[in-house]
């Protein structure tokens, strides 16, 4: 379905502290096991108990989730939720557990490529339609450069002034960087980095490969959400 179309709908009430976004890739480097893995990974990683006392500590926080693929293949996941207690964590996190893989949209299948300066875009409306919140952050997790839509390095200025943008690599997914993670995660890391982050302590964390999804977005998460004085994850 059309980006257009699929971001028409209610926006949540009320203040918060962080309105977080959070965009996965379901281009065709991303199988059916994958998916399932990356997926009810993001569920078991809001379910945790460092990332639900992280997101209930202080004022609520707000999420969205959408899912994308090649320049005009998104589709929203989760609509704007506020994180008020730890029944309005488990529905979003139900709801990103149970949304099935887009197969096409009204002008045709997905073509699977790898759109991660369109993703960014996408993540920006979702997150002109959040509630009044002290910070906004886009949250990409994806496992390959950009091969599809504009480059993402020059939109972060025009576009995502006062965003924070941080990233999620899979990098063992990539046949050039299997093998190489270093203390700095290897290549599609540094690619990120380079070319996704934003915003002052904008980072990236690395997964080894889908199996370890779930470990390393339950350690991003716990770092996005916890709030500021109550310290940060060292690194």
């Amino acid at each position: 379905m059309a980006l257009a179309a699929l971001l028409i709908g209610g926006e949540a009430q009320g203040e918060c502290r962080l309105a977080l976004v959070l965009g996965m890739d379901v281009s065709a480097s991303v199988d059916a096991r994958e998916y399932a893995l990356m997926m009810n990974g993001t569920a078991a990683a809001l379910r945790s108990p460092r990332v639900r006392e992280a997101a209930l500590s202080g004022a609520p926080v707000a999420m969205a989730a959408f899912v994308w693929a090649g320049a005009r293949e998104q589709a929203v996941v989760a609509r704007w939720a506020l994180i008020d207690s730890p029944e309005a964590l488990e529905r979003f996190a139900a709801t990103v557990a149970a949304f099935p893989r887009p197969a096409g949209d009204p002008m045709g299948p997905w073509t699977g490529r790898t759109a991660v300066g369109a993703a960014l875009i996408a993540g920006r409306q979702l997150l002109d339609q959040a509630p009044v919140c002290d910070a906004r952050t886009i949250d990409l997790a994806g496992d390959g450069e950009n091969n599809d839509g504009p480059e993402p390095a020059p939109l972060r200025a025009r576009l995502l002034a006062g965003i924070t943008v941080n990233a999620l690599a899979v990098s063992g997914d990539l046949p050039y960087d299997h093998g190489t993670m270093d203390e700095e995660g290897g290549r599609l890391s540094r690619w990120f980095a380079a070319n996704v982050l934003h915003g002052p302590g904008a980072f990236v964390e690395s997964a080894l490969d889908y199996d370890d999804f779930e470990r390393a977005m339950t350690r991003k998460l716990e770092r996005e959400l916890r709030p500021p004085l109550l310290g940060r994850l060292q690194p």
